[in-house]
């Protein structure tokens, strides 16, 4: 088996130290040392990621945030070739949504030696012939506010920037939207945040979405809208319990393998926690069994 690593330089710090813990481990489980690839800020991971493919890496281990995580995925999905995630971000949130440890040595070993296990993708449409891929969830409203932290609060504060990015926007009005699932009937509805779901657990192991699954080969579709304090604290509540959109009137879910959203005014919109520009929604296909990565060994 050949082995790459694609380090983001600004993610993890001292490069030397990271190169020699992952040599160190390659050498102990066996392994050749992998193949070593820095992100740029004009490719956060898809070029690094095919090259080492043509240069025959069977895994190819993202190490940075999310960003990283989900570039290297856009080059490897519909491939067999298996992605390693060695968690550097702030979120991890792929790796927290798969069990991947958030240790690094542990995390290196599972790139290493884990199972390989297929899950669905985000194929999404953005307009204007902007297409990217996304792991975990896209959205805009809320949420994409929230994930305009300050990179000096994120430093500061951890995921807990995104906690007070989120309560200085809390009080803006609801969207407008247009929503259509699996080519069906337009529905016209308020949202403060409207969420595309391929795995639904957060920072801090709060379930959003308990009801998605990483490959069931469909994606869950929600729409969030508190319009009093206790609908916030019924809605916040059930976050913080894990329970599902059932009994909260303030959150609309639904599910299927398309869905198309339409803002009525141009709102930030977010792909697994990154930015990727203000617009007027998206156009989502789920992709069933795209991607392999490595997870813990089962016993």
């Amino acid at each position: 088996m050949s082995f790459a690593v694609i380090v983001n330089p600004q993610k993890v710090g001292d490069l030397r130290r990271a190169r020699s813990l992952v040599d160190s481990r390659a050498l102990a489980l066996g392994e050749a040392a992998p193949a070593w690839f820095e992100t740029t800020a004009d490719d956060p991971g898809p070029g690094q990621a095919r090259r080492a493919m043509r240069e025959g890496a069977t895994t190819v281990m993202a190490w940075g945030g999310d960003g990283t995580v989900t570039g290297v995925a856009s080059a490897l999905a519909l491939t067999d070739v298996a992605l390693g995630i060695l968690p550097g971000g702030t979120g991890n949130l792929l790796a927290r949504n798969l069990g991947i440890p958030l240790d690094l040595t542990d995390a290196v070993d599972t790139a290493f030696r884990g199972d390989r296990r297929r899950i669905d993708l985000l194929d999404v449409y953005l307009g204007k012939g902007q297409r990217q891929i996304g792991a975990v969830m896209c959205g805009t409203g809320w949420d994409a506010d929230m994930m305009a932290a300050p990179e000096g609060l994120k430093r500061a504060l951890g995921w807990g920037a995104y906690v007070v990015q989120g309560a200085r926007r809390v009080r803006q009005q609801p969207m407008r939207l247009r929503m259509s699932v699996d080519g069906g009937p337009e529905e016209h509805l308020y949202g403060r945040t409207v969420l595309i779901v391929n795995v639904g657990t957060l920072v801090a192991g709060l379930e959003l979405v308990p009801e998605a699954l990483a490959d069931d080969g469909y994606l869950e579709v929600l729409v969030i809208d508190p319009s009093s304090p206790l609908d916030w604290v019924r809605t916040t509540a059930g976050i913080l319990r894990g329970k599902g959109s059932e009994n909260d009137p303030s959150r609309t879910l639904v599910r299927g393998r398309q869905v198309v959203v339409t803002t009525g005014h141009a709102r930030k919109r977010q792909i697994d926690g990154d930015l990727v520009g203000d617009g007027f929604g998206f156009h989502v296909t789920v992709l069933p069994s795209a991607l392999t990565v490595r997870v813990p060994a089962r016993s």
